[in-house]
């Protein structure tokens, strides 16, 4: 039995990589698939982590059928339909292998030189990666066109967006496949052309740049700059407590400052980022669950005005990068990061004054450019956006 969708059949999946993320990506592969009978194996090196990837997949499963979102036999043939091992051979015979290790380059290319001898040449090669490109990923795999990028954000099982992004080699071919796969399988996926960080995270880690900086200039506290961004931006959780939560501090620090190389000079891991990393500490000073903070308002409307003059600065960044279309953008980033979408914000407060709180944001910080495409959307009286993301 296997799960079919037009010329992609899938059998057996292989998901590389217990940690973070990992199970999460099995869950939504296993709850999927498991009904047409498809398996899905979870590899890593620890059998620690494979034990509580485990725990964790059951302990989600068990939650859907207490709150009843799942039958109790659905959710035993999920659990049934996943194994979990430390032997790269189980990934033999697999339709589907996904990488979901650690940012690490050596490490991603020592993964797939080991898949690339143990899957024949009709297995797809995905990789979690959220900021190495897909040319730099498979680029010892040899049969490149079968290879790209297949982007997932938390939670995984839940979250809708993924970010396809093919490589120089990836046949288009097999890209219009799996964006179509993807929707029949719940996810909302967008193809973003090769980038550093793709589209959605140099929005994202530029925003955790901007409330560090607003904390080094003595805008406010993290609680306070958490506070204001949530109200300002209509987010879930700040900036500093989605860092702490997901340990997000090293990756940051190295994304940032491989952005201000590869995308904007205005990028950059701020000192306390780096000390923050240098010391090994995860958490930053947030706000307990339900804490009430205030934020005197003329601390809001300073706070207010460098996250807004920021956000949509790096919103119309991505557009003028030209990697991704705007609905898509204003999709993903919506959903995706929580948040006001992007361009219909700017056209909602007045395109003259989104532009004028990004030529403020400029001012005052070197290396922050105009995008162009801001421009443009000021001359043709705002943001043409369309009322759905893809026809």
């Amino acid at each position: 039995m296997s799960f079919q969708y037009k010329t992609l059949k899938l059998e057996r999946l292989a998901i590389i990589g217990a940690g973070h993320i990992g199970p999460d990506i099995g869950l939504h592969f296993a709850r999927t698939l498991a009904p047409a009978g498809s398996k899905v194996v979870l590899v890593d090196i620890s059998e620690e982590a494979l034990v509580q990837a485990r725990e964790k997949l059951e302990r989600k499963t068990d939650r859907e059928v207490s709150k009843g979102r799942m039958s109790a036999g659905n959710a035993q043939a999920i659990k049934d339909s996943v194994f979990y091992t430390t032997d790269y051979s189980e990934i033999a015979g697999a339709n589907l292998v996904l990488e979901a290790a650690t940012e690490d380059e050596p490490i991603k290319l020592r993964i797939f030189e080991q898949v690339d001898r143990i899957c024949d040449d009709r297995c797809i090669f995905l990789s979690n990666s959220s900021h190495m490109q897909p040319e730099t990923i498979f680029r010892q795999v040899r049969n490149r066109s079968r290879c790209l990028v297949a982007h997932y954000f938390f939670p995984a099982e839940r979250n809708p967006i993924v970010e396809l992004v093919p490589g120089a080699e990836t046949d288009p071919q097999l890209v219009s496949l799996l964006m179509g796969f993807y929707e029949a399988t719940g996810k909302a996926p967008i193809e973003v052309r090769s980038s550093y960080g793709f589209a959605v995270d140099p929005i994202f880690e530029g925003l955790v740049q901007c409330a560090i900086l607003c904390k080094e200039a003595g805008l406010g506290s993290e609680k306070e700059i958490d506070a204001v961004a949530v109200a300002t931006l209509g987010m879930g959780i700040g900036h500093f407590t989605a860092i702490s939560i997901a340990n997000g501090n090293p990756i940051t620090d190295h994304g940032l400052d491989e952005m201000h190389a590869r995308l904007m000079p205005w990028f950059r891991s701020p000192p306390s980022l780096k000390q923050k990393v240098r010391e090994g500490i995860a958490r930053w000073d947030i706000a307990e669950r339900g804490e009430a903070v205030n934020v005197p308002d003329d601390q809001v409307r300073r706070i207010r005005d460098e996250y807004l003059g920021c956000y949509f600065g790096l919103a119309a960044f991505i557009i003028d990068l030209g990697i991704v279309g705007i609905d898509d953008l204003e999709m993903a980033v919506g959903i995706a990061l929580d948040m006001r979408a992007p361009f219909s914000f700017m056209n909602e407060i007045g395109i003259e004054q989104a532009y004028a709180l990004v030529s403020a944001y400029c001012d005052r910080h070197s290396g922050f450019r105009m995008p162009a495409s801001l421009k443009r959307a000021r001359a043709g009286g705002g943001w043409q956006l369309s009322d759905v993301a893809r026809s």
